[in-house]
């Protein structure tokens, strides 16, 4: 199959979270201020597969944060960011283990730091729309309230939330149990709290009521009891610093930041360099376009093409299908991207036969679950029939018939 099978969708969403401790509204805040950017981590050990949690924290750089037991000497990663249904997280983790091909981003392990248990995964592309994390200028202090997400190891379900209060701050030696009897040892400056975390958990971030990141979940500690420990926000700013990595302020407007409308002041010109459809199509499909950013604040972007980049053809005809989609779908993030699309982005080309359909998270919410897999059988049935101008329009008009009003 040389299509794309899944589209990129991605929502933040407001999840209540437990009433033990924390104020749920100001749980729930938090989680869907941060619950894009959190990670399900992979890792490939001698005896099997080691999963763990990580946050984005550099869009720019691709740079996911996690802890060196997590990766340990591992060149390579992969992680998972949340899909979602209906305008809920889809948790189960069977849902992304069975669709790994498609929804699994793979990295480069670009830097460790052994003794305080970090590292940093540089992802070779991200979901269009996401943003980081932003990292807190300073510590913590005990009392203050706190919040963690994570992908408990022995549950069954992803993403989970965990309230909790700060109980110390403070510089700490301990030990971690991993793969049977090999134990790692870590020095760093940690947050100890009440939180209820588990192996699975690490890397995953602490985070204030800011949705600022004050810690990253270490997990796995050998003698604690009823103590969660966290490696401080001080630490995490030393190892973003030695990788040239500026962090985000929490109080600094983000652009990237998912509004469910365009942000464009114009809508999207169609460009049929591949002349894949007639002067009439092409027009109709504009009408629908300008129609779509005027009336709904929906962005639709077609571009056909001739050829890949010439500089790539060649590689491109020989990779394997996987490989095609995934050069597609990068392709199709890119232009997302440089054309600052909050909707839906259609990109085909003629040489080599191929086409991408991608979902910017931030409408997620505004469209019937799997709607992106809708757009996509109805233009490949389209093109396969040699009725891609009917096809074409027809994307448009279920656009057009199934968004809700903001």
């Amino acid at each position: 199959m040389t299509v794309l099978r899944r589209a990129m969708v991605l929502l933040t969403l407001l999840v209540a979270g437990p009433t033990v401790r924390a104020d749920d509204s100001d749980g729930a805040k938090v989680y869907k201020k941060v619950i894009h950017s959190v990670v399900w981590v992979h890792s490939t050990r001698d005896k099997g597969l080691a999963t763990g949690s990580g946050t984005l924290v550099d869009r720019e750089k691709r740079l996911v944060l996690t802890n060196y037991h997590v990766v340990e000497d591992n060149p390579r990663a992969r992680v998972f960011f949340p899909y979602f249904r209906d305008g809920k997280p889809i948790a189960e983790k069977k849902y992304y283990s069975d669709r790994a091909k498609d929804l699994a981003i793979a990295g480069k392990v670009i830097a460790v730091e052994k003794t305080v248990d970090l590292a940093l995964i540089q992802l070779d592309h991200l979901p269009a729309g996401v943003t980081a994390v932003p990292v807190a200028a300073q510590s913590v202090e005990p009392g203050q309230t706190v919040h963690s997400v994570g992908n408990t190891g022995k549950s069954d379900a992803l993403w989970g939330y965990v309230p909790g209060k700060v109980r110390q701050v403070y510089k700490k030696e301990w030990r971690a149990k991993l793969d049977g009897n090999r134990i790692l040892r870590f020095k760093a400056e940690v947050v100890e709290t009440d939180s209820a975390t588990n192996p699975g958990d690490s890397g995953g971030p602490l985070l204030n009521d800011k949705g600022e990141l004050v810690g990253v979940t270490q997990g796995g500690a050998v003698d604690a009891q009823l103590v969660s420990t966290f490696v401080d926000v001080t630490e995490v700013q030393r190892l973003l610093r030695s990788e040239g990595v500026k962090t985000t302020k929490a109080d600094e407007p983000k652009k990237t930041s998912p509004t469910g409308e365009s942000k464009r002041d114009k809508p999207a010109t169609v460009a049929d360099g591949g002349k894949f459809f007639t002067e009439e199509t092409v027009k109709k499909l504009q009408d629908a376009v300008n129609d779509l950013h005027a009336k709904q604040k929906v962005d639709l972007l077609v571009e056909t093409f001739a050829t890949v980049p010439k500089d790539d053809l060649e590689k491109v005809k020989g990779m394997k299908p996987d490989e095609r989609t995934k050069y597609m779908r990068e392709w199709a993030t890119k232009r997302s991207t440089a054309e600052t699309v909050s909707g839906f982005v259609v990109v085909v080309c003629k040489e080599p036969r191929n086409f991408y359909i991608s979902s910017s998270p931030d409408v997620a919410a505004r469209f019937p679950a799997d709607f992106d897999q809708k757009l996509i059988k109805t233009l490949l049935d389209g093109l396969k029939n040699q009725k891609g101008d009917d096809a074409i329009l027809e994307v448009a008009k279920m656009v057009k018939d199934n968004v809700k009003a903001k």
